[in-house]
């Protein structure tokens, strides 16, 4: 029951001097109404203050921070369920979680997160009321400390927040979280490529259909990948950076000479230039370097085609000192390698 208004808080907020004022309609019943039953939050009230009685985990915390949250938590619940936030009906719901403690307490936070939010996760908008209200309306207020530290924790648990930012007045040190949208925005690889890498690498279920600001991950575990991805090349980029064609880049593929860095036949690139120059340094380091047109010689790609050995076990046979390798002066990087026909027939 309303029982005054004015637009000015300290005039509002003086309780004794409205009381006084409304002393006589309330002797003479004006305010009396029809009885309705109470909530568990309103009976919790009335003990707290009539008999300095709380049995809840709302005993450890003060009473205008403890009404206040309760209805706050109740009407962002009411919210995320798309009811009318009815005064009432939101103290009492948000005593229910509240009064039960740190953990009721995050899972209503989680129920509203989880909700429909209009896009809003991992922003103020997510939590309007509560963010404002503890952030900044009760920013100096050590009443709300206890409230304030649960909504951080586990927003600083579970949304992707930006190294530098704040999160009701703590700054945040060190990115936590990242999110696929985050994670996107920071390195400027599209969404579908990172969707691709971090499901393959395990950061996210093969059957995970939650929005790209909800596909959260673990932002130090996953760093070096996140790196790693914007390096990675296409097999033109890779063929060029090791002097090979395409059906030698294939090859290497094929017999596992080469490993690309995912295997999710959607990414386009997939290559680490820095693994083909190893190989090619590799080979180099032992090849006798061969005047123009020496005889007598052929490629690698060409002993498969020839003989029918793999790619794979001519580097081989090289590696394991079978087979001496060339390098032709005028052709650069892998296509310049070769090996004597001689040797390679001996050897079949």
């Amino acid at each position: 029951m309303p029982l005054w208004e004015s637009s000015r808080p300290v005039n509002r907020d003086d309780a004794g001097a409205r009381l006084a004022e409304i002393l006589p309609d309330l002797l003479a019943g004006n305010f009396d109404s029809d009885l309705i039953e109470p909530f568990a939050y309103d009976a919790w009230l009335d003990r707290r203050l009539s008999q300095g009685e709380d049995k809840t985990w709302l005993a450890t915390q003060p009473l205008i921070a403890a009404m206040t949250c309760c209805a706050l938590l109740g009407k962002e619940l009411l919210r995320a369920q798309e009811l009318e936030a009815d005064d009432r009906a939101a103290k009492a719901k948000g005593f229910d979680a509240a009064s039960r403690g740190p953990e009721a307490i995050t899972c209503a936070l989680d129920r509203v997160l989880q909700a429909g939010d209009g896009g809003y996760f991992g922003s103020k908008q997510a939590l309007p009321m509560l963010i404002e209200a503890l952030g900044r309306l009760y920013r100096s207020d050590d009443s709300f400390d206890g409230f304030r530290d649960i909504v951080r924790r586990h927003l600083l648990r579970i949304w992707p927040v930006e190294a530098g930012d704040e999160v009701l007045g703590h700054t945040v040190p060190e990115r936590r979280i990242h999110s696929l949208a985050s994670a996107n925005k920071e390195t400027g690889v599209g969404r579908s490529v990172l969707n691709g890498f971090l499901t393959e690498a395990g950061a996210f279920p093969p059957d995970d259909t939650r929005a790209d600001a909800r596909k959260t991950f673990d932002a130090k575990k996953y760093k070096p990948l996140l790196e790693e991805v914007p390096t990675l090349v296409g097999p033109t980029a890779m063929r060029k950076a090791m002097g090979a064609t395409l059906v030698e880049l294939k090859s290497l593929e094929a017999d596992g000479v080469l490993t690309p860095r995912t295997k999710v036949a959607t990414i386009k690139s997939p290559w680490r230039v820095s693994g083909g120059l190893v190989l090619l340094e590799e080979l180099e380091r032992t090849a006798i370097l061969l005047e123009a047109g020496t005889p007598g010689c052929e490629m690698i790609q060409h002993v498969h085609k020839r003989v029918g050995l793999s790619v794979g076990q001519v580097i081989a046979a090289i590696r394991g000192g079978r087979l001496r390798v060339g390098k032709r002066a005028e052709t650069f990087g892998y296509h310049g390698l070769v090996v004597n026909v001689a040797e390679v027939d001996q050897s079949e």
